[in-house]
């Protein structure tokens, strides 16, 4: 609880266990003055209690009839053999897919066997160039 001094202000901390006997005075650590133990303070309300909304009762389902089953339902349908030739359209489509994966490594190994052989040029555009080809054992 915090007490102030009625004379001289100050203010200071005080544990509550210690105000239990009201009758007992205090003396202010700055300026002497002996005063009466102040009266606490108004407890503050509480809080308004929230109620939170009651949960709605649980659907009950209704029985259902089961559904009846006919003896066609329950025999076996034949196998459908399924054609394992490719449609047209997926034929033509994975021969450009194959061109163009077989386009796409030749252009890389074509761009690396031009570096190799051209290599003095590439180290003296690009300086760090060196480290790589000579860690390739090209240096």
């Amino acid at each position: 609880m915090l007490i102030e001094c009625p004379k001289c202000a100050a203010g200071f901390q005080v544990p509550e266990r210690l105000l239990r006997d009201r009758n007992r005075p205090l003396r202010c650590g700055q300026c002497g003055t002996v005063f009466a133990t102040p009266e606490p303070p108004a407890p503050e309300p509480e809080p308004f209690a929230f109620r939170a909304p009651e949960p709605p009762a649980p659907m009950v389902e209704e029985p259902r009839e089961a559904p009846t089953l006919v003896a066609e339902e329950l025999s076996p349908k034949p196998e459908v053999a399924h054609d394992t030739q490719p449609e047209a359209g997926q034929g033509a489509a994975s021969r450009g897919l194959r061109a163009a994966w077989a386009a796409s490594i030749a252009l890389l190994l074509g761009s690396g066997l031009a570096a190799i052989i051209k290599r003095d040029a590439v180290m003296e555009a690009w300086p760090p160039a060196a480290r790589l080809f000579a860690a390739l054992g090209l240096g």
